[in-house]
């Protein structure tokens, strides 16, 4: 018996130092991997955020609701059939117990009216993979285009915000039946024929089935650089007394089909637009083999004038131009550097203040 009651006071009294030690003693345990509860289509819920909803052309919603209930991060991705909608964010990452909001863009050549939705959520779990679906319903609205002109530039505007590219707009001379071309977003410069001055027309704007009203406006249409420049040279030579002289001796007979448009092959591409004597003169357009393309005027069979220069590598150059190189004043927008706008001479830009001769050395256009 005493050899027992010495053996339980010996274990009692090693219990208490093992009590008292424990809390100044390290230990390292690996947590093991949580347990899935449950079915993961079953504790991944994907749900419309409202039962119905209205959204304008071109603008977003609240749209689903994404929650987990599963005790790991789920990563997923959403889908569905319609070119004109996208979801944001479209893939996304979702800690246990959160509710993600997705919103819904409805692109601005959605057709308007009610559209039944389906979407699928696919995601993967410890390697396994499920997928949920659900359906949203919701009413596209049509959008509005609007017309300005402030400050010397013609405005377009989609829901009273920035207008997308794409929106052609027309004008006329008021009382006339036709309607031509001015351009499309973002290029709204007056088309090149114009002659400098205050010109008033009707405008009206449009994208897909969405049309604006008419606006009339009076336009500034200012002289280009290069004009100035022959403008320059021809009194330069009227004041030195230079005359040209013709081989022939005698004035030449006025061109009858000075106003013809045709498409032709020219300087290793093909051009499209108005021609004189065979060669380009005019307004048009000319696609090079190597993809460059340009639309603007064109003079005596020269790139001469005011027009816009896309280059293969995204590249684009909006502003004066003389014998096929940037001349005057320019901007030129690079797709990862942004823009530079200011004076160009000779393919070459240069600062507002400077001569020629100190051109800077940062060639961003090359002829």
């Amino acid at each position: 018996m005493r050899k027992i009651l010495l053996g339980l006071v010996i274990a009692g009294f090693a219990l208490v130092v093992f009590i008292s030690v424990q809390p100044f003693t390290s230990t390292l345990t690996l947590d093991p991997e949580p347990a899935l509860t449950g079915a993961p289509e079953e504790n991944i819920i994907l749900e419309p955020a409202a039962p119905h909803f209205t959204v304008t052309q071109g603008e977003s919603h609240q749209a689903l609701l994404v929650t987990n209930y599963m005790s790991v991060p789920v990563s997923f991705s959403l889908g569905h059939e319609h070119s004109h909608l996208t979801f944001y964010p479209r893939e996304a990452t979702l800690s246990p117990d959160r509710t993600r909001e997705i919103d819904i863009e409805v692109g601005h050549q959605c057709s308007p009216g009610e559209i039944e939705l389906p979407v699928y959520l696919r995601a993967e779990v410890n390697g396994e993979r499920f997928g949920v679906e659900t359906v949203v319903y919701f009413e596209v609205i049509e959008g509005s285009i609007s017309l300005d002109y402030d400050e010397g530039d013609l405005q377009v505007l989609w829901n009273d915000g920035p207008a997308p590219r794409g929106v052609q707009v027309t004008y006329r001379p008021p009382g006339d039946a036709d309607w031509r071309v001015w351009g499309e977003t973002p290029r709204l410069d007056p088309p090149g024929h114009l002659d400098p001055g205050d010109h008033e027309f009707e405008f009206k704007a449009k994208l897909g089935e969405v049309e604006s009203a008419i606006e009339t406006f009076t336009i500034q249409v200012e002289e280009t650089f290069a004009e100035k420049e022959e403008e320059e040279e021809e009194e330069e030579e009227k004041s030195s007394g230079s005359t040209a002289v013709r081989s022939s001796g005698s004035e030449p007979e006025p061109d009858q089909d000075q106003d013809k448009e045709g498409t032709i092959s020219w300087d290793g591409g093909t051009y499209t637009g108005q021609l004189e004597d065979g060669i380009p003169h005019g307004k048009g357009v000319w696609i090079h083999s190597d993809g460059r393309e340009y639309t603007g005027d064109f003079k005596e069979g020269s790139i001469t004038g005011r027009g816009t220069m896309l280059f293969p590598g995204g590249e684009e150059y909006r502003g004066d131009f003389k014998d096929g190189v940037a001349h005057g004043q320019g901007t030129m927008t690079h797709p990862q550097r942004g823009s530079i706008s200011g004076r160009w001479v000779n393919g070459r830009y240069v600062q507002e203040q400077v001569q020629e001769e100190e051109k800077d050395d940062r060639e961003w256009y090359e002829n």
